[in-house]
């Protein structure tokens, strides 16, 4: 390939690794998200066993609304796992992709290395035929 079209997809790679160390990051912010949703959670639920604990008269209406509590963390729990579980995979699919486009990234300067040399030669070359034609002439 010629130097400039290695060097423009060099930068389309660079460009592209810009993105997905992006998307890396939002993955691991919806992460720790997930985490401080989770503690939040466990916290709510230890108060609520804490109440239940103490042995104090508990009014029906706040029983139920406890156990309705109970029932709808459980569900939640369930889906910020799941949505958890899904962000660690969308993750790992970034981090190989980064992985893959760095390698790719590599190649390709290597590629444009050997481009700029062999161009070099060549222009080495053409200047010592050029003046091996002029001595030739003077001659």
């Amino acid at each position: 390939m010629k130097p400039r079209t290695l060097a423009r997809l060099e930068l389309m790679a660079a460009a592209a690794a810009v993105k997905m160390r992006e998307e890396i990051a939002r993955h691991n912010t919806v992460l720790g998200q997930i985490e401080y949703q989770k503690r939040v959670l466990a916290d709510y639920r230890g108060r609520l066993k804490a109440t239940w604990r103490d042995g104090g008269v508990v009014a029906a209406g706040q029983a139920m609304r406890a156990e309705l509590f109970v029932s709808a963390s459980d569900e939640a729990g369930g889906r910020i796992e799941a949505e958890a579980q899904r962000t660690r995979l969308m993750l790992e699919e970034a981090v190989q992709a980064l992985a893959r486009n760095e390698q790719k990234r590599r190649g390709l300067s290597e590629a444009l290395r050997r481009a700029a040399a062999a161009a070099a030669r060549e222009s080495e070359r053409r200047e010592a035929a050029a003046v091996s034609w002029r001595k030739k002439e003077e001659g």
